[in-house]
């Protein structure tokens, strides 16, 4: 039965995203690796993220999930308007659920734990958190076709940092490898507790600007 409230693509897509992140791709490595060769086998490589370079089935998981967000997020705005809430609260909405997702997401890395020195500050919904809410600013505020200029921007930005300011600390790296990504040495500068793999972490400060766009 089709709901006029709904977009039942979205809806689906978000499902079949949720389902990956709950472990659909562990149960499936699973049934790969009953078969001779299968752990090996391409489908089950998919299943798992690549160490550095390459791009896999699951590294698509969260841009997809953080896709989806942004583009739900028309939708939620209308519905406030219908509602008649004020610029204000709209604004505030979007700080509230930025933080939240923040907060949610160093309380699960073990900000309970008070170990604030192994405290891995950075992480999914952090990530989630703080693009969702620069791209909802971003669509309040500006028309399309300069959403399209900024997200252009914003994105040869990024790679002309990648690209040409490679990390002080790692002298004579390459700048698109793990220890000379500016990404990284952004991190090690400016983040407390621990990164996710010690030198680096995927879900870095710098990398929230594609993130941004992806929103």
């Amino acid at each position: 039965m089709e709901n006029k409230d709904r977009l039942m693509s979205l809806d689906t897509l978000r499902g079949l995203d949720m389902m990956f992140i709950l472990g659909l791709a562990a149960i499936i490595s699973k049934i790969c690796g009953l078969f001779p060769g299968g752990e090996d086998s391409w489908l089950a490589t998919q299943m798992s993220h690549v160490e550095w370079e390459g791009l896999r089935h699951h590294d698509t998981i969260f841009p997809l999930f953080l896709f989806i967000a942004g583009v739900s997020y028309p939708f939620s705005l209308s519905k406030q308007k219908e509602r008649g809430f004020s610029r204000g609260r709209i604004y505030g909405k979007i700080f509230y659920r930025g933080a939240m997702l923040v907060f949610l997401g160093i309380v699960y890395n073990g900000l309970l734990n008070f170990d604030f020195e192994n405290l891995r500050w950075q992480g999914v919904l952090q990530h989630i958190g703080m693009a969702w809410m620069f791209a909802a600013l971003l669509f309040i505020k500006f028309r399309s076709s300069v959403r399209a200029v900024i997200a252009c921007c914003l994105l040869l930005g990024y790679w002309l940092l990648l690209r040409f300011v490679p990390a002080p600390d790692f002298p004579g790296s390459d700048p698109f490898s793990m220890e000379g990504c500016l990404t990284g040495f952004v991190d090690r500068m400016v983040m407390p507790g621990r990164l996710y793999n010690g030198i680096f972490d995927p879900e870095g400060m710098l990398s929230i600007i594609p993130a941004t766009v992806t929103a």
